[in-house]
């Protein structure tokens, strides 16, 4: 038999003999893959319902009136102020709550110039009427419809469509209305909060204003931060957890071999294909387990409550079970190491 087919046979061969052992293996390697890819489904499910608005907008330049930090509900620009740029386009934003059904629901109240690029795409939505808004398609998951009438201020808000993409701000959904809505709403003291820009290269701006980028602008939406650092934490120490465990659970398992390693030695048998032949048992169970932890991480999304934030995309599915799959493959080195000094004399008991 061939050297490049020797290993896979040795391989799979220990699997099918020693199946209980493995199973075992699998199921710890599934629930590892399952609690990463739950725990980076909500840390993406918060970041997708706190800032979606910001980074699902295409402006990739703020103008904010200056500030230590430079939070969007906090900065207040004039006419005069929009006036002095000179490019741009005006943003307002205002968090307030409105009527709906005789139930108060939060709402992020955003303005926008209908005919930006910056107003998020909506089906069959056409130009806006005043006091009509492009709604976050997540409140139709609330029950919410095209033509729904909602109350602020002693004005009936109709909606006119629905984006999309997720648009949300603060954790709670956003409404899209026109630059002449929110005039109208504002008379008495008109304020907007920022100039949107697709590019801010080379616009001057006065005293009193300052660039701020969209990475910003997310850094300082409140509880972002604390929130996305403090998941991404857990999952970068779940993966060091992981790598530990699973380098013990492979270790173990070849200190318990060392007599076969010894044995198959003795007769001829190079270190490179044992080698192989531990990689490739290492790679089929971590591949299996991390199916079976993806195939359990989805059907947890069936049953996940509407309104548990949990956001999970092909892009992060792949990323976080090629990562884990790295950790598997970096555990199995000290393995290799035995495997490598072990002596067939010593192994078989020839020498003492």
């Amino acid at each position: 038999m061939k050297g490049k087919v020797i290993f896979l046979f040795l391989a799979w061969k220990e699997i099918r003999y020693s199946k209980m052992k493995f199973m075992l293996i699998i199921g710890i390697i599934t629930l590892i893959t399952s609690l990463v890819l739950s725990i980076s489904g909500l840390a993406n499910g918060l970041s997708v319902d706190n800032a979606s608005a910001v980074k699902n907008m295409s402006a990739d330049t703020y103008i904010v009136q200056k500030s230590d930090t430079h939070q969007l509900e906090r900065s207040n620009l004039t006419e005069e102020d929009l006036s002095s740029v000179q490019r741009g386009s005006p943003l307002g934003l205002k968090m307030v709550e409105m009527i709906h059904e005789g139930e108060a629901v939060n709402i992020s109240l955003f303005a926008l110039d209908t005919k930006s690029p910056f107003m998020p795409a909506a089906k069959d939505a056409g130009s806006l009427a005043p006091y009509e808004v492009i709604a976050d398609s997540g409140l139709k998951k609330e029950g919410a419809e095209v033509g729904d009438s909602f109350t602020y201020k002693d004005k009936t808000w109709r909606i006119k469509g629905f984006t999309k993409e997720r648009f949300s701000y603060g954790h709670t959904p956003a409404m899209f209305t026109s630059i002449e809505t929110w005039k109208d709403l504002h008379q008495e003291e008109l304020m907007y909060q920022a100039i949107l820009l697709a590019d801010g290269d080379g616009v001057k701006i006065p005293p009193g204003l300052d660039h701020a980028s969209k990475k910003d602008i997310l850094s300082n939406v409140p509880g972002y931060s604390a929130e996305q650092g403090s998941l991404n934490m857990m999952v970068i120490f779940l993966l060091i957890i992981s790598a530990i465990v699973l380098a013990t659970f492979f270790y173990v398992m070849t200190l318990q071999k060392l007599h076969q390693y010894g044995v198959l030695k003795a007769i001829g048998t190079k270190a490179g294909i044992l080698l192989r032949a531990l990689f490739a048992q290492i790679s089929i169970l971590s591949i299996v387990g991390i199916a079976a932890g993806n195939a359990l991480t989805y059907g947890l999304t069936l049953i996940i409550p509407a309104d548990v934030p949990f956001e999970l995309s092909i892009q992060m599915i792949l990323f976080n079970s090629t990562l884990i799959l790295l950790m598997a493959w970096i555990g199995s080195l000290l393995s290799f190491r035995s495997i490598v000094k072990v002596d067939p004399l010593e192994a078989i008991g020839g020498v003492k």
